[in-house]
């Protein structure tokens, strides 16, 4: 899911976190949220070309491992985390090429769809034809 929002005005990389996270539809704009915090880890490590375990993950509140892998899930149902092995990543080594696999993936995806809709659409109306025959 991709929500529009507002792009924060300024040049805060935590406003831009909590932009990114509310456009995907992983929180919104009540405190800071765990999906902002893991995003922040995740961008950190990603510059630094590292991946994270689930244990890994510095929150600021503690929590079951298995409400993190719930959020970590959450982000790799988005496409922006992806799991290699035990750790998770963010899915590319910078965040704009993150996004731009993100769009590459919609786009050739949304190219099926569009495909499939015209095929069915040709078949709909083959057979509105054949019923106003009355084949």
């Amino acid at each position: 899911m991709i929500r529009f929002v507002e792009r924060p005005d300024s040049d805060d990389s935590e406003a831009m976190i909590k932009w990114f996270c509310n456009v995907l539809g992983l929180s919104d704009d009540e405190g800071e949220s765990v999906e902002e915090q893991m995003l922040r880890e995740f961008a950190e490590a990603a510059y630094n070309n590292e991946g994270l375990s689930s244990a890994e993950i510095k929150l600021e509140t503690p929590m079951a491992r298995s409400t993190v892998i719930y959020h970590l899930n959450r982000f790799m149902d988005t496409g922006l985390i992806v799991k290699r092995g035990r750790k998770y990543y963010l899915r590319a080594s910078e965040m704009s090429k993150a996004i731009e696999e993100i769009e590459y993936d919609i786009e050739k995806e949304m190219r099926k769809m569009l495909d499939t809709a015209r095929e069915f659409d040709r078949l709909m109306e083959s057979r509105a034809k054949k019923r106003k025959r009355g084949d």
